[in-house]
């Protein structure tokens, strides 16, 4: 991905003028760059990850406890530092939207996705689970 990046990168630095950017390739960038962005997302999460199972192991903690409190907590960091910037700017009301809104979105779209493929993966699941409760 870093060589079609490259060529993208110094033809958009050759053909740009200082009032247009190059029409015909801009668009290809973009995606090149979409694409780049979420791998460096996937690598820095996954060395979160590994190094938080390498503190679990060197302290003998269960993995599970770090998920729940070590990278819970980082992830939230993010959202804090929004939060408490809009309501320093008087938006307060957006602050406390951002604070609901987010987790449950997250949820929603997570957990549905989630059961959406599980059901593409094997429908008779869904089938045999209902099947099963109204037996009862």
């Amino acid at each position: 991905m870093m060589i079609p990046a490259t060529v993208c990168s110094v033809y958009i630095g050759f053909c740009t003028k200082r009032t247009k950017a190059p029409e015909n390739i801009l668009f290809l960038f973009a995606i090149v760059a979409f694409v780049m962005s979420i791998q460096w997302v996937s690598f820095l999460s996954n060395f979160v990850v590994d190094l938080l199972a390498l503190l679990g192991l060197m302290l003998s903690l269960p993995k599970p406890l770090l998920g729940l409190t070590l990278l819970a907590w980082g992830n939230c960091l993010g959202d804090l530092n929004a939060n408490v910037a809009m309501t320093k700017k008087g938006f307060g009301e957006m602050a406390l939207t951002g604070c609901m809104a987010g987790p449950v979105f997250n949820v929603f779209c997570g957990l549905g996705a989630s059961c959406v493929l599980m059901l593409i993966g094997d429908p008779t699941r869904f089938h045999s689970h209902c099947s099963k409760r109204m037996d009862h």
